[in-house]
């Protein structure tokens, strides 16, 4: 089974590094730091913000994301090519913030955090 995590790294770059999407961030982690005092930070499932949707678990978004390609293959061509390619796509926005995401996870800071969080838990 592909991983949509897999599909995003294939890049290996930021979303806002790759040719032809805008200079902007979709994604980010939302509030490690305090989550982390209150002792409900989940490393593996962290709240994101999502620019223009709000706060999100990253289970969700990936539930999110799952469920709109389920949607695309179930329609035809023209209807998949509207919900991924148009201007204000919802779905091309969630996946570029779940890349992100993945990318700011994978980052020496964000590796350095948790491993505190796990010692001091």
């Amino acid at each position: 089974m592909i991983k949509l995590k897999d599909i995003l790294n294939e890049y290996g770059k930021k979303t806002s590094e790759l040719v032809g999407t805008p200079k902007k961030v979709f994604g980010v982690v939302y509030d490690m730091k305090k989550e982390m005092a209150e002792g409900k930070f989940e490393p593996d499932n962290p709240s994101i913000y999502i620019q223009g949707f709000g706060v999100w678990s990253l289970k969700t978004l990936e539930k999110s994301i799952a469920r709109d390609l389920k949607d695309c293959i179930s329609k035809d061509a023209e209807y998949t090519a509207m919900k991924l390619y148009s201007k204000n796509s919802t779905t091309e926005a969630k996946i570029k913030a779940a890349n992100d995401v993945y990318k700011e996870m994978g980052t020496p800071k964000y590796k350095r955090a948790v491993t505190i969080y796990k010692r001091k838990k």
